[in-house]
């Protein structure tokens, strides 16, 4: 029997002694017209499947796994419904009939709303280059994630029972820790600002920057990048960032290196604990149980706060009066969906590794939980069904986004 019929099977009874749920694959599970069963995230556990299972160590990392499963499911549905509505909004503004984003028979409906987008934006900006011998480009700022390192502190304390969640040895890799500081702040100093700023500028810095403007120069910048982005000074409005200089006023976050008190962010080293502390990096505790580490990375990637960047249409060139309306499309189209494009391809991008792995850990919770009975078993087996399709949920949804990407010149 194939293993998917298998699961389907096993399910069934477990599901029938037990929760009277609806295991995946059965009938009613489809997402609609134009779906396919590998590569649509929808899904849900069962309310039962949220309760107390008991005290002990097998318990504890039943209710985390299966928390984070719940979490991790739920998170690859919103983020294909957000790409599914940024696609249709982008095809409306692009005047794409709705008709032709509604996909054909084993599409999925996140590439049935959006490959036809990424065909239109790359065919208009081809053609909208070469009729006016225009100069367009797409610059965009990527978003900005963090994890919460109190979120993966407290999931591996409830998963690892005898671990103090305050005594984990918890590292930031590839980024830094974030928050606020009450002590001595050992890095730099972040503060939101609508005025000067004797730092570096992120966000808008009008009134030019002598600095290096990385992003969107509205005037003259001193040099561009291969994409178009502004990577020298600016004599107009930068929107990005300014590496210092800003001459007029900085409107966002004003960032100044520092070895004293912070009243905003403090990014670096605190002297004392931060205060909910964030890692603009991957979070790792370097001791975990392989179950519970592989749980905690699921639940703590559903969880990162992303701040969405900036993206604009960059026109260089005498504009015909006739193609003014359709690079108004094209703008409107680009500049209002492909910053949530980004930022949704940023989110699913850190469910990918961790959805790998609680995958296997589910492979291994049956084994571990068999005095737990029968409800727990039907959890762990639900579970184990819908993270394969949450996943690969995820994989279509990151070739969609960066399909879009590629064809807006977005990155």
């Amino acid at each position: 029997m194939p293993q998917s019929s298998a699961t389907s099977s096993i399910a069934a009874v477990v599901c029938a002694l037990a929760l009277s749920c609806t295991p995946v694959g059965a009938p009613g599970g489809s997402t609609g017209a134009g779906s396919s069963a590998g590569a649509s995230a929808g899904g849900q556990l069962g309310g039962q499947c949220r309760g107390d299972f008991g005290v002990s160590a097998a318990a504890s990392k039943l209710e985390t796994f299966l928390a984070a499963s719940a979490d991790f499911t739920a998170a690859a549905a919103e983020l294909e419904a957000s790409l599914i509505a940024s696609c249709r909004d982008m095809g409306q503004q692009l005047g794409l009939d709705p008709a032709a984003m509604q996909g054909t028979p084993g599409q999925s409906q996140v590439e049935a709303a959006c490959m036809p987008v990424s065909a239109k934006l790359d065919s208009e900006l081809s053609e909208l280059r070469a009729a006016g011998n225009l100069k367009l480009a797409v610059v965009a700022t990527p978003p900005r994630c963090d994890a919460r390192v109190d979120v993966y502190a407290d999931c591996m304390g409830r998963c690892q029972t005898e671990v103090d969640p305050g005594k984990l040895d918890l590292q930031c890799e590839g980024g830094e820790l974030r928050g606020r500081c009450s002590g001595q702040c050992q890095g730099a100093c972040a503060v939101d600002v609508q005025g000067q700023c004797q730092g570096r500028c992120e966000g808008t810095c009008n009134g030019g920057c002598s600095g290096t403007c990385s992003g969107t120069c509205d005037g003259q910048c001193s040099l561009k990048d291969a994409s178009g982005r502004c990577a020298g000074s600016c004599s107009g409005t930068c929107e990005g960032s300014c590496s210092a200089g800003c001459s007029g006023s900085c409107q966002g976050s004003c960032v100044v290196e520092t070895q004293a008190s912070c009243q905003g962010e403090c990014r670096g080293g605190c002297s004392v604990d931060f205060q909910e502390p964030y890692c603009s990096g991957e979070v790792r505790a370097p001791h975990a149980d392989v179950d519970c580490q592989a749980s905690c990375d699921a639940e703590l990637d559903t969880k990162v706060e992303c701040k969405p960047g900036r993206v604009a249409v960059a026109v260089d060139g005498n504009v015909d009066a006739g193609l003014q309306p359709r690079i108004a499309r094209l703008r409107a189209a680009i500049e209002g969906g492909m910053g949530a494009v980004l930022m949704a391809r940023a989110k699913l991008q850190r469910l990918s590794g961790s959805g790998q792995a609680i995958v296997r850990t589910a492979g291994a919770i049956p084994g571990a939980i068999g005095e737990l009975g029968i409800g727990a078993a039907a959890c762990a087996t639900q579970a184990a069904a819908l993270l394969p399709r949450a996943t690969a949920s995820v994989s279509v949804s990151i070739n969609v986004s960066a399909k879009l990407s590629a064809s807006a010149g977005a990155g």
